[in-house]
């Protein structure tokens, strides 16, 4: 009895007991509460994430498929007066790869290869093998580059995105280099510089570099014109890099502007051609020349032998070569300065054009330098002292007046200061200072010595001479309206002047010739002792032959300076500068269409 009761208390505590209404109302909110917050939780996170940090996230999803693209602009045409290109660019291909799309790319392929080999069915593993071409080595043979250097490159930008492997290559090599599937390689469309015409232009128009920007000449000067604005675009790409499409354009790119300079190309290659001419025959160092139109102040042509072929790099060694002489040389300028001493002569009232001076006996002592002329003249008139060239009646006619005279003069008409053109590199030239204005000085730079001149700053003025003393400032670019000029000397005296220039290339004179058929011609010869490499004193075997002319003397065009430095055998301006001038201004004024003012002489024998 008492085992039975034992037996039945123990199974009454083996049954649990019924639970209550109550207990189950608690249990019930006790989920849901803990349900409810869980979804305000995720309600809370998803409104965060979609609204509060949206910016943030969405700047880290176009990270990743997205990038910036810069769009490099087209580079402006620069053209000569008629339209004619002398620099244009044209597209050319960047090839690049993403190095970290690359090695990527490799390591998932490779390590997909290696688990098909246990797992061959496996999708996933199948989806991570590129059908990309990996072979790095193939693809350094494409670009010309080493296999070696090139894998050792990518290695060392593993997280990089950029690396230009080759630029400047032509569309359809770029298309060809693409064409192999190569992983994490694409192009990119720049530009490269190309010069249709380029040693005649070569040192005015300059050069650029890989990046397409100006580093010489008018390329740097007018940089930013030319530049215009890249433009900027979204590319988007997958989740392995590789670029699908343009998906925005940001900013519109916007092209350089296109310039037209007053340089005429046919007078640019005549000039060339005759200055190469020159230079060889003479065996020279250089030859330079410059043709001014003296009605509008525009440079038609201007260039120096020996030049450069800026679309050769290897052309770009010789620095030398690359050097405008027209506009960075100065130099003594010997007796072209002596029509400008006889102008401010005219201009003081101390003389007229039949003024006489005494030149006798062809040597002048001026304290410890003596001036020589190459021959006894004698008595001549100002005009004569032009047409025969002497030192002595140039420097009579400068020291008969106060010291500061002439050297002032000079300034006022250009001397010692650069021209309007502003040339990159351009030089101021020399005239010497205030206190060395002495008796033995002004004499001197009366003929051409004890200053420098560049060849602008020759042409500038034999131009403002022709000009009926009126100088109008040199420019290299196309002038659609008249510039007004500045009356320096008066209208009589540069008329005078002009036919005194004229007479110099008549018999008597030194310029016999730079005479050319139909065409009434003046200007000046200058040979000039070049100094001395340490600096003592003048060589007696180095000269610079010069020529400075104009024509038509009816109606003046064209005022051309030709130099010639260091020819060999003949040295005299009149001898080596003076042809050149008439070959290349007998072309132009041909190719100008400039109406002859001189009868055409008949041959000898004809009827």
């Amino acid at each position: 009895m008492v085992a039975q009761k034992k037996e039945t208390k123990q199974r009454k505590k083996a049954v649990s007991a019924k639970p209550t209404l109550a207990q189950d109302l608690w249990r019930y909110r006790v989920l849901w509460t803990l349900v409810a917050l869980a979804f305000l939780l995720l309600v809370g996170r998803a409104f965060y994430i979609q609204i509060l940090d949206s910016d943030f996230l969405q700047q880290r999803a176009d990270r990743n498929m997205t990038v910036l693209e810069d769009v490099p602009a087209m580079r402006g045409v620069i053209s000569d007066r008629n339209g004619i290109p002398l620099a244009i660019s044209t597209p050319m291909m960047t090839v690049v790869i993403d190095p970290t799309d690359y090695l990527e790319a490799k390591a998932r392929h490779e390590s997909a290869l290696a688990k098909l080999k246990t797992d061959p069915d496996n999708l996933k593993l199948k989806r991570d093998l590129t059908t990309k071409n990996l072979d790095l080595n193939a693809l350094a043979k494409e670009v010309g580059l080493s296999p070696a250097y090139l894998q050792q490159e990518v290695q060392k930008r593993a997280n990089s995105r950029y690396f230009p492997l080759k630029k400047q290559v032509p569309p359809p090599i770029a298309d060809d280099i693409m064409a192999k599937n190569f992983q994490g390689v694409y192009t990119e469309k720049t530009y490269k510089r190309f010069y249709p015409q380029p040693q005649p232009n070569a040192q005015i128009i300059g050069i650029t570099n890989s990046n397409g920007d100006g580093v010489e000449g008018l390329e740097m000067q007018l940089n930013k014109r030319l530049a215009g604005e890249a433009g900027q675009q979204k590319i988007l790409r997958d989740r392995r890099g590789n670029r699908l499409k343009v998906e925005e354009v940001l900013k519109q790119g916007k092209p350089g502007e296109n310039v037209t300079l007053s340089i005429d190309s046919r007078l640019q290659y005549i000039m060339y051609r005759e200055l190469t001419a020159a230079g060889v025959a003479n065996n020279a160092r250089s030859a330079t020349a410059i043709a001014v139109d003296v009605k509008t102040g525009e440079i038609l042509a201007m260039n120096s032998w020996p030049s450069y072929n800026p679309n050769d790099p290897n052309g770009l060694k010789n620095k030398d070569a690359m050097r405008n002489r027209g506009a960075i040389d100065s130099f003594e300028p010997g007796s072209t300065m002596k029509p400008f001493t006889i102008l401010m002569g005219l201009e003081s009232g101390k003389f007229t054009p039949e003024t006489l001076i005494n030149t006798s006996p062809g040597s002048m002592r001026l304290g410890n330098h003596t001036i020589r002329d190459t021959h006894n003249y004698g008595t001549l008139t100002v005009g004569g002292v032009l047409i025969k060239s002497s030192n002595i009646g140039a420097s009579k006619i400068a020291l008969s007046m106060p010291y500061a005279t002439l050297p002032t003069f000079y300034k006022k008409i250009g001397f010692g200061k650069r021209s309007a053109v502003g040339f990159p590199g351009e030089s101021a030239g020399l005239i010497l200072s205030q206190k060395r204005w002495n008796i033995s000085e002004v004499a001197t730079m009366s003929y051409g010595y004890g200053l420098n001149a560049t060849v602008l700053q020759l042409a500038q003025g034999y131009a403002m001479i022709a000009n009926h003393g009126v100088e109008i400032p040199l420019t290299l670019f196309k002038r659609t309206e008249p510039e007004k000029g500045q009356q320096m000397v008066p209208v009589q005296i540069a008329d005078s002047v002009l036919h005194m220039l004229e007479a110099v290339t008549q018999p008597g004179g030194t310029a016999k010739e730079a005479v050319i058929p139909g065409y009434r011609v003046g200007g000046k010869t200058g040979t000039a002792h070049k100094l001395r490499p340490d600096g003592k004193g003048y060589s007696q075997s180095e000269y610079r032959a010069l020529f400075a002319g104009v024509a038509p003397i009816s109606n003046p065009r064209i005022a051309m300076i030709v130099v010639v430095e260091n020819p060999q055998g003949k040295y005299y301006g009149g001898l080596v500068a003076a042809p050149v001038f008439a070959r290349i201004m007998q072309e132009s004024l041909r190719l100008l269409n400039v109406p002859l003012d001189r009868p055409l002489e008949t041959p000898k024998g004809a009827s």
